[in-house]
């Protein structure tokens, strides 16, 4: 009888039910972080393609092109082994292309990891040269 009343007694269900899903939850919010961080990382080299476009639209200088998307990128750790390189769009005159190549790690791995997990992104943007 005092058994069946042990059993029968649901008191604390909750927090071992919350528990159980705890686990879940985490994994949630780091899948969530992760997601964030990319987006941020895609949109930063795109923006980071603009200014390099805008500067080489002007100058017509490639180190003043690769300086100027150096600052856009900054020193963070979300957009790492960008590599910049400007051509000449085929059969045109003054229409040139600025494509940047980059890695975005996932942030939540250690760090041994980090390097066989990179993600590949690339940005490119068009623009014309007003320089004579």
């Amino acid at each position: 009888m005092k058994m069946k009343r042990v059993l029968k007694d649901e008191r604390g269900s909750l927090s071992i039910e919350f528990l159980g899903i705890l686990p879940f939850y985490f994994l949630f919010f780091l899948l969530l972080w992760q997601v964030v961080a990319s987006g941020y990382a895609v949109l930063s080299l795109k923006a980071a393609a603009n200014d390099g476009a805008q500067v080489y639209s002007v100058t017509g200088d490639y180190d003043e092109t690769l300086e100027a998307v150096n600052k856009s990128i900054g020193g963070g750790s979300l957009i790492q082994n960008h590599k910049v390189t400007v051509n000449m769009v085929p059969g045109s005159s003054d229409l040139f292309e600025v494509k940047i190549n980059a890695s975005h790690p996932l942030v939540f791995l250690p760090d041994s990891w980090k390097k066989s997990t990179m993600i590949s992104l690339e940005s490119t943007a068009t623009g014309k040269e007003l320089v004579p």
